[in-house]
Parts: structure tokens; C-alpha cells; sequence
């Protein structure tokens, strides 16, 4: 197994459950936005 490392972090923003602004996001689709910018953030990464 390969070691892994924590290079940076991110976070989706908090809501009011039922209420808020991400009441109609599913939360695949919030954690896929999160990859997307962790993997921006860190231009040498191969994603592969």
C-alpha cells in the first residue's frame, strides 16, 4: 500500500438543513465541487 498525505484542505459550506441555500443540492454533488477545487489547488497532482 502507498502512503498517502494530507496536502491541503477544503470544505463546502454550512447550511440550515431543509432551509438553507444547498437545501435542493445533493451531497455527491457538493463533495464533487470540493474534489474539483482540491485538485486545482495543486496543479502537480496526477488525479489518475
Amino acid at each position: 500500500m502507498q502512503e498517502a498525505y494530507i496536502i491541503t484542505g477544503y470544505r463546502t459550506a454550512v447550511g440550515k438543513a431543509n432551509r438553507g441555500a444547498f437545501r435542493n443540492t445533493r451531497p455527491d454533488d457538493l463533495g464533487a465541487e470540493v474534489v474539483k477545487h482540491l485538485v486545482a489547488q495543486v496543479p502537480q497532482l496526477d488525479p489518475a
